[in-house]
């Protein structure tokens, strides 16, 4: 038969909850009226600690501010670099909304745009470049820092911690014993106190040795390297990213003059097609000024004359 809890069990680890975590044994054994060992070994037996991270980690207890609702659509809480992010037009600054909403499906407009954007990009090469050739031959400019890291030894809490496990299996074992027994054994008790106590102040070791632990985080640094490049060096990558650039240029000139082109084609096709039904009709569109025969499609069928 299980035994009832102490008188005060409870009270002392609201306390300590409520304080997260910060109140010292101390201070709940003379709250409660019990000495501190019989704290340690309720907050080890009862997992105070696990609770308070389970409160950390959501609401407070009866916490009922999200009841019946989520977060609001659109959020981000979940959101870790943002490469896979859905984007709303709602969530974009005001200028660059208006700009992304006054796009419109114009091909010859998108290409004039992005001709004007690569010779952008090509002064601003050109000039960077321009100021590297100027520069002091033996200078050295910062690339990239690349650094080692390895994990932090953390043998003896590895080690306390299987010290604990082993602990807690011989207690579990020696209650279910005294529980199974016909009869109890008051040297059995004892040992379990022992074995309760031990837990609980062992516990606290383990859980204080992993705070440090976090608190330094768990890599160091062992080696730093400098990346640093010459101004002969930067002018190659920039003129290499130049030359890249003048490929799109050239490229995207190529498109614009089949697009002026292919513009042509279909309008003189238009113009044939017109002048073909004219001739079919018998009727032709005749400009008042010129007297030439209007081969496009200006006006309506019943206007021709």
């Amino acid at each position: 038969m299980a035994r009832a809890k102490t008188p005060g069990r409870d009270k002392a680890k609201d306390i300590w909850l409520d304080s997260g975590g910060t109140a010292s044994t101390k201070e709940l054994a003379a709250a409660v009226g019990v000495p501190e060992a019989r704290i340690r070994k309720w907050r080890s037996l009862d997992k105070w600690r696990d609770e308070l991270d389970l409160k950390k980690r959501g609401g407070q207890r009866g916490n009922t501010n999200a009841a019946g609702h989520g977060a609001p659509k659109g959020n981000a809480n979940a959101e870790t670099h943002g490469a896979y992010s859905r984007v709303h037009l709602d969530s974009l600054p005001p200028d660059e909304r208006a700009y992304i909403e006054a796009l419109e499906l114009d091909a010859e407009s998108a290409m004039l745009r992005e001709f004007q954007l690569l010779m952008a990009k090509e002064r601003d090469l050109t000039r960077r470049i321009a100021a590297y050739a100027g520069a002091d031959p033996a200078a050295l400019y910062v690339d990239r820092v690349v650094e080692m890291l390895v994990p932090r030894g953390n043998e003896r809490l590895t080690n306390s911690r299987k010290k604990l496990e082993s602990l807690q299996i011989e207690r579990d074992n020696l209650a279910w014993e005294i529980e199974s027994a016909p009869r109890r054994s008051d040297a059995a008790i004892k040992k379990l106190d022992k074995l309760d106590l031990e837990i609980a102040v062992l516990s606290d070791k383990v859980s204080d040795k992993a705070q440090d632990a976090e608190d330094v985080g768990p890599l160091k640094i062992t080696m730093k390297t400098v990346m640093k490049s010459s101004p002969f060096e930067r002018i190659m990558k920039l003129e290499a990213e130049y030359n890249k650039l003048h490929g799109r240029l050239l490229k995207l000139i190529d498109t614009m003059r089949a697009h002026g082109i292919d513009i042509k084609r279909l309008d003189l096709d238009e113009r044939k097609h017109t002048l073909a039904k004219q001739r079919l009709s018998g009727e032709y569109e005749i400009d008042p000024e010129t007297g030439d025969i209007l081969d496009t499609e200006g006006a309506d069928e019943s206007d021709i004359e």
